[in-house]
């Protein structure tokens, strides 16, 4: 198969399972960093991110509800400045 060929005609530093948003990260990051990196994925890539979210936006979003709701009216004024 061809996916047999490749794995064997070319090395590589990485090898990440899964295209989500997760794995999709990884693999940029890796290539960002002037690794090789192959990226397997069963589906389309992204496909079926939506419905399986690793919440790390939600998570992050919600740090920032915290920190927004602990400030006053001068600092949330510096902020938005």
């Amino acid at each position: 198969s061809s996916f047999t060929e490749v794995m064997t005609l070319f090395r590589f530093d990485i090898i990440v399972v899964g295209g989500g948003a997760t794995g999709s990260s990884i693999a940029l990051d890796g290539a960002s960093r002037g690794l090789k990196v192959a990226l397997l994925e069963r589906n389309d890539f992204g496909s079926g991110t939506s419905s399986r979210s690793t919440k790390l936006l939600h998570g992050g979003i919600g740090y920032l509800k915290s920190a927004l709701l602990g400030m006053d009216l001068q600092m949330l004024r510096m902020i938005y400045q």
